[in-house]
């Protein structure tokens, strides 16, 4: 059975891809489909260490991300504006500005986009 936790489902035109939390346990269908999966090569490098100490590693600079910061940070922004918005308020929309990194229509929403840390908690 598959893990409860969480997973994804790709329905596509020639099968079914499934997969438990993190990729585990992949499974594909039809069973026809396996032998042609065996001879497609893996596109990503893969890693030793886990997902989250590779990310730690690289903002150390001591390993290459396996997801480049480049790519990761748009995608995350874009993500966390949607946070900023719920918490601002239902039917409010936001307008950012990226590159001063401010909310310019709802003063009070900028509050969500910083924070102080603690010392010896900031890299």
């Amino acid at each position: 059975p598959m893990d409860r936790e969480g997973g994804v489902i790709f329905v596509g035109t020639r099968g079914i891809l499934m997969h438990e939390t993190y990729g585990d346990n992949p499974l594909l269908f039809p069973s026809e489909l396996h032998e042609w999966a065996a001879t497609v090569a893996p596109t990503y490098p893969r890693i030793e260490e886990s997902h989250v100490m590779n990310w730690a590693l690289a903002c150390k600079g001591e390993a290459t991300a396996t997801t480049p910061f480049d790519y990761a940070a748009q995608l995350t922004e874009v993500m966390l504006l949607g946070i900023v918005a719920l918490r601002t308020g239902q039917g409010q929309k936001i307008q950012y500005d990226g590159e001063n990194m401010r909310i310019t229509n709802i003063e009070e929403a900028n509050q969500y986009l910083t924070r102080e840390y603690r010392p010896g908690w900031s890299m």
